[in-house]
């Protein structure tokens, strides 16, 4: 299945249904530039504990931080 974006992402935004964080990403994690940062918003949010694991698990190259403001945040960089 083709995203119909061409790479190289620099910036991707996180801000729709939850529970398609994590498939969205790694649809496009082949996409993003080094250093790419990537934003999801809503991290408090039981459905996205996936994307969290996800992202928190150093093998799958990234570097994260959460981000406090109101319902969560959570700032990572491909690297």
């Amino acid at each position: 299945m083709s995203s119909g974006c061409r790479g190289p992402i620099g910036l991707l935004l996180l801000d729709g249904w939850k529970d398609l964080c994590l498939p969205v990403l790694r649809l496009l994690e082949d996409r993003l530039a080094p250093a790419a940062l990537i934003v999801a918003d809503d991290t408090t949010f039981a459905s996205m504990a996936d994307y969290l694991a996800y992202v928190r698990d150093p093998a799958h190259g990234y570097v994260t931080i959460a981000f406090p403001v109101e319902d969560g945040m959570e700032i990572s960089c491909r690297t």
